[in-house]
């Protein structure tokens, strides 16, 4: 069989779907029917419901003029949920019960009574009202129709009752828009007091945020810093020079400190300095800032001439005092390490001038930056917040004109302000039961049992884990299928014949005795699906060997009730026929044997047990069958257990004696996950042939099987799928008629 390429999806085989279908046909019908079933009972078994509805407008009361418009309309679709919530008011079912008397209605009252006992502790009266209130909050529902109208229905088991309710539903809802107006009016009056209230406080705030924001604008602008539109090219031209000045005065303090070593210590300089020191540093800083905002308030870099020479006046009297102090302080140092000191706290003291007036001048310019970026945002905040004030100041004027006392007493007096019902249709009497649907509960169930008939037989399908196909077995056991048995009733029979229990072979006196079976020797026809399959598999066994027939074979299988015992008494039948030589049929499986009723032949107590025990190839438990070259030898019965009796040894010995008087032995032996024997007979056999039953055989189990058969001996020739007639009817090209036979009356 050609292989599917990879990527592409298997065609759907619509035979091979409905054999699955056949095959699993009960998991399919069983829940089907079940369904249908449940769908006509319910159908038919229901009480049936009677509806009774009513149509209503609502009559949407006159909105509110100006802004105010859509603050006090009713909605339509709220008062669709409004109904619906009312509903489910106990006052407004109890209302309605009242209205329509059905307390008193003697079947009322008795069907009441029937479904009250979950309302223990209660009155009758109480319970039959608490009874019918529950069934209200179910049988009542509320749909919206077109526009303005609104469907009210009610079920109930009796039309008349049912058509009461409705009624009294319908007249409530009226009753209740006539109360909810007479609160609209006093509503809308506190509403717009509140409102007016809360509008006044809304328009202080955004006028105290306008006042506010102008009042910081203002503050900015006069405010601002020194620098401004006008001098903001020099002010960055001089505060890049302040950063190139102050660039070099760290270095110079930077190489003053760098030329101590070895000529003053770190703390040195700091011993020279004093208050006097302390305050001359502080005033040379003063004069720094001063000469740079004269400068820049004359716009040139040579402003400030005076404060220059302060500042130079200024510095000498730091330089003498310095010398002063470092002459108490320092006076072992040499002079040179002395004035080095002096120009280090100089030049330190000139750096700290230079930072401030650095530090200001750039604080200036990013102020004036700052404005400049901010200037547009805050005009922008300026005409929102104006805007706002705008707004809450229209709506504080509207509420002012709404709120007035006539316009309020005019809706009082003409009711508008809110909705009221109008009754369109009154209740109809049901003349026929709207629920259960039949038909659609009968079409529902048939839909519904197929569906779920459909899906447990895809979910078993799924996951079935047992063998189908011959491809199947080739890829996962690695052997060849030599043969499909199909089934065929004659191995139906076979394999239902019950057991003859213990001492049922004994018949009664003067009775005649039961009609043997035949069994497969006279059922096992040349010209059927069976013998044409075996004939198949006896050509098979020469092909795959590539020499002439095994002269030993053994027939196992994973587990019992797969068929290897039909499939060893018909390997038998057929080697004979076919091979015509001598072959010795023999039943190795010593716990359950049941090779005879295959053969149609009695048990036997005398047998294979007896010959192993005693070492001893008696012909005597041989028995002749109805071919000339079939020859049987049954298990017989044994004291000692089966695991005493099949040993190494004893199998070649049976083996050697046997094969020294037949040339053909066929071996049915035990399943060899059940048992071991099939391990130890297959170390002496030549070869092992695999029975598997499609549709029954676990993956795991034959995968298993094989595999410690072959670690036993890699003898096992391959694999005979039985009982295929189910899953592979065209296997081999035949049907349920055979090529050429209409009927099996050829005889074998």
């Amino acid at each position: 069989m050609s292989e599917i390429p990879a990527g592409v999806t298997a065609p759907v085989d619509p035979a091979e779907m409905l054999r699955t279908v056949w095959r699993r046909k009960w998991l399919l019908f069983i829940p089907w029917l079940v369904a249908i079933a449940i769908g006509v009972a319910a159908a038919f078994l229901l009480k049936p419901i009677y509806m009774s509805s009513t149509l209503m407008l609502l009559d949407r009361g006159q909105s509110m003029q100006g802004p105010l418009g859509n603050l006090a309309s009713v909605d339509v679709d709220q008062q669709a949920d409004i109904m619906r919530e009312q509903v489910q008011s106990t006052l407004f079912l109890k209302s309605v019960i009242a209205a329509t008397g059905v307390k008193q209605d003697a079947a009322t009252r008795a069907w009441a009574l029937k479904g009250a006992k979950r309302y223990p502790g209660m009155q009758p009266d109480e319970q039959v009202e608490a009874f019918l209130v529950d069934e209200l909050r179910d049988a009542i529902s509320i749909k919206r129709s077109k526009g303005k109208l609104f469907q009210v229905t009610v079920e109930d088991y009796d039309p008349d009752r049912a058509r009461k309710f409705c009624d009294a539903v319908a007249n409530q809802f009226v009753a209740s828009s006539r109360a909810r107006q007479m609160e609209a009016v006093e509503a809308q009056q506190e509403f717009s007091v509140q409102q007016l209230q809360v509008y006044q406080r809304e328009l202080q705030v955004a006028e105290g945020k306008l006042e506010a924001a102008r009042r910081s604008a203002i503050s900015s602008t006069i405010t601002g810093s020194t620098v401004n539109d006008k001098n903001i090219t020099f002010a960055s031209t001089l505060l890049e020079q302040a950063g190139t000045d102050l660039e070099e005065q760290r270095q110079r303090v930077s190489d003053l400190r760098a030329s101590f070593a070895g000529r003053l210590r770190e703390n040195d300089p700091g011993a020279i300095s004093g208050p006097e020191v302390n305050a001359l540093i502080g005033q040379l800083g003063s004069l720094q800032n001063q000469l740079g905002r004269a400068q820049l308030s004359e716009g040139t870099v040579g402003g400030g001439a005076g404060i220059r020479l302060s500042m130079a006046r200024k510095t000498a009297d730091l330089e003498a005092a310095l010398a002063a102090n470092a002459a108490r302080s320092l006076p072992a140092l040499s002079q040179d390490a002395r004035d080095l000191a002096i120009r280090y706290r100089v030049a330190q003291a000139d750096l700290q001038a230079r930072e401030s007036w650095h530090s200001w001048l750039s604080s200036q310019v990013n102020s004036f930056q700052r404005t400049m970026v901010l200037a547009p945002d805050r005009e922008l905040d300026i005409a929102h917040l104006q805007a706002e004030v705008d707004q809450k100041r229209s709506l504080y004027n509207a509420f002012q004109q709404q709120s007035a006392a006539a316009q309020i007493a005019e809706a009082f007096q003409n009711a508008k302000v809110s909705g009221r019902f109008i009754i369109m249709e009154q209740a109809n009497r049901p003349l026929s039961p709207s629920k259960p649907n039949r038909v659609l509960l009968v079409l529902l169930s048939v839909i519904v049992g197929g569906m779920i008939g459909v899906g447990t037989l895809l979910v078993v399908e799924q996951q079935d884990q047992s063998m189908r196909s011959a491809d199947e077995v080739e890829r996962l056991l690695d052997l060849p299928v030599l043969g499909a048995i199909p089934r065929v009733e004659d191995l139906e029979r076979i394999r239902r014949r019950p057991r003859p229990q213990q001492g049922a072979g004994a018949t009664t006196p003067g009775a005649l005795p039961a009609p043997r079976d035949q069994g497969l020797i006279q059922r096992l026809k040349l010209e059927s699906p069976l013998g044409l399959e075996f004939k198949r598999i006896y050509l098979n066994l020469a092909r795959t060997t590539g020499r002439s027939l095994p002269e030993t074979l053994m027939i196992t299988s994973s587990t019992r009730a797969e068929g290897k015992t039909t499939t060893a008494a018909c390997l038998g039948i057929t080697l004979a026929r076919e091979h015509k030589q001598r072959t010795l049929l023999v039943d190795f499986d010593l716990r359950s044997p049941a090779l005879h009723r295959a053969l149609g032949l009695p048990g036997s107590s005398w047998g294979l047990s007896q010959m192993l025990q005693q070492r001893n190839f008696d012909e005597r438990f041989v028995r002749q069958t109805a071919l000339p070259d079939l020859d049987f030898l049954p298990a017989g019965r044994s004291e000692r257990p089966a695991a005493e009796l099949i040993d190494q040894d004893s199998v070649a010995w049976f083996l050697r004696e046997a094969r020294a008087r037949y040339a053909l032995i066929v071996i049915d032996a035990a399943p060899n996950l059940a048992v071991p024997d099939p391990l130890i007979l297959g170390r002496a056999i030549e070869g092992v042939l695999y029975v598997i039953k499609a549709g029954s055989t676990v993956r795991k189990a034959a995968e298993h099987g094989v595999r410690i058969q072959r670690e036993a001996r890699d003898n096992v020739i391959g694999v005979l799928m039985n009982d295929v007639g189910e899953f592979l009817p065209q296997y081999y090209g035949y049907k349920a008629n055979y090529y050429g036979y209409k009927s099996e009356a050829a005889e074998g």
